[in-house]
């Protein structure tokens, strides 16, 4: 027993028996730990208990004194093989955790992938160089001489395109913008959905602009979205000299305040310049939504300057809001009123009419309606707010009212929204006061219409897991 245990083969034979299995074990768990995290890191670990590991048994076995006769090559060929397999997996684990664990944002995660794999690939040619150097005695100074003439004569020869691919290389390290990002750069203004090592590439809504990245690199431009104000959009428009510049202002901000798009975190100004010239800022959310808000901005104006009295563009005249056109609205509501054609006709003192565009609130939730609006044409949306957003409980159209609350004097719970353009007869509450003196059945309608849009309201909200809050019960 002590021949054996003095040979110089039987404690590293011993070592190899025992180890191999534990480390084998060992790798498993590690391996299957890490494949159900989904990490990157399970194949390395599987690479090293499949091939590294039994290999490295197998080198210290056949390297052992008296394992092969005399100066065989199977020991080199082993050496070899083990030599390659270090090589690959200290490669991939140097790329998971310089690369693959970057942080998002983090110069790793901005590295273009060209060039690690260039690395690698210069990574593995040094590495296979030594290890032939080292266990086939192999020349090698020649590879080296030959890597470094090349890399000369390419640097030589591309010495203009390295420099532009270096330049943007700073730019993606430097991350003065990231993907989803509002730039504008010599007149074109777009989103940032992809940046490389070469370029980046901007949807401008028009399609995609590549933009070399050494063209940024060396030249200008605005990223909107690192703003620490919001991009606003502007727009100059002129109303005419006798409309008091404070209604004006006035008028500008409440329409461009209401349009969805406007960021909630700035409010929307108006600026008073020559020539009974205004200019507006209205901040966005988002830059791409320029476009849509000053059009949206546009049309909305053309309304609501109408309804308020003012002259956009110096207009004085509104061919949709002549005497002759009330007077036929007031015919066509006489029924819903209850009264004579010739009553309805002589409610033209006090009436007027109002037209909207689509998107534009009629009545806002919480507000005691001055007035009564009779739909003459167009559909408008009835619904009450939740936590979530408005429901909607019902379309109105010709024949319908809004603001039926104004005879109460009660605010309602319900907002009233254009769906499309939408024309109506405004009646004052004092007049319908007389009108309900009058003839008394008005108000019995009314209050029959009051009653079926809340149940409306309360079937709405029941289908959605929401019920009207207590006290507000009101619906306009």
């Amino acid at each position: 027993m002590s021949e054996i245990v003095s040979q110089p083969w039987f404690w590293p034979a011993l070592i190899v028996s025992i180890g191999l299995p534990i480390a084998l074990i060992a790798l498993t768990e590690m391996y299957n730990a890490l494949a159900r995290r989904g990490s990157r890191a399970a194949p390395i670990v599987q690479m090293v208990r499949n091939y590294l590991v039994p290999v490295a048994a197998i080198l210290v076995l056949i390297t052992q004194p008296g394992a092969w006769q005399e100066q065989g090559t199977w020991p080199k060929v082993v050496a070899t093989v083990f030599g390659l397999l270090v090589i690959l997996v200290v490669i991939n684990a140097i790329n998971h955790l310089v690369f693959h664990r970057g942080e998002k944002g983090s110069w790793r995660d901005r590295f273009p992938t060209i060039f690690s794999d260039l690395i690698r690939f210069v990574l593995i040619i040094v590495g296979i160089a030594l290890l032939f150097w080292w266990v086939w005695d192999a020349d090698v100074a020649g590879v080296f001489a030959a890597l470094g003439v090349t890399s000369i004569i390419v640097g030589l020869a591309l010495q203009g395109a390295v420099g532009s691919i270096v330049s943007g290389l700073f730019l993606i390290f430097e991350a003065p913008f990231e993907l989803s990002d509002w730039i504008e750069t010599g007149g074109v203004r777009g989103q940032v959905v992809e940046v490389n090592w070469r370029a980046v590439h901007i949807d401008t809504g028009n399609g995609i602009m590549v933009i070399p990245t050494a063209e940024l690199a060396g030249g200008a431009f605005t990223n909107l979205s690192r703003s620490p104000a919001p991009f606003s959009a502007e727009r100059e428009l002129t109303f005419a000299t006798d409309d008091p510049p404070v209604r004006v202002r006035t008028l500008l901000v409440e329409v461009a305040r209401d349009i969805p798009l406007v960021s909630p975190r700035v409010e929307p100004t108006a600026t008073t310049l020559e020539g009974s010239r205004y200019a507006v800022s209205i901040p966005l959310s988002n830059p791409g939504d320029a476009g849509a808000v000053l059009d949206a901005f546009q049309t909305r104006v053309w309304y609501a300057a109408r309804r308020a009295g003012l002259h956009l563009d110096g207009d004085l005249t509104d061919d949709g809001n002549t005497p002759g056109r009330l007077q036929d609205a007031l015919r066509a509501i006489a029924p819903m009123l209850s009264i004579r054609l010739p009553e309805a006709e002589a409610l033209a003192a006090s009436a007027h009419l109002e037209r909207y565009c689509q998107g534009e609130v009629i009545l806002r939730p919480d507000v005691v309606p001055t007035s009564t609006r009779f739909i003459i044409g167009g559909r408008v949306m009835l619904a009450v707010p939740t936590e979530s957003g408005f429901v909607q409980v019902t379309q109105l159209g010709p024949d319908d009212a809004i603001g039926l609350t104004a005879l109460t004097r009660t605010p309602t719970v319900s907002q009233a929204k254009a769906m499309s353009e939408v024309e109506v007869v405004v009646i004052p509450v004092g007049v319908l006061d007389d009108i309900v003196r009058a003839h008394p059945v008005l108000a019995r309608e009314i209050v029959r219409e009051s009653d079926n849009r809340l149940r409306l309201a309360r079937s709405a909200l029941a289908a959605v897991g929401e019920v009207l809050v207590p006290g507000r019960s009101t619906v306009g």
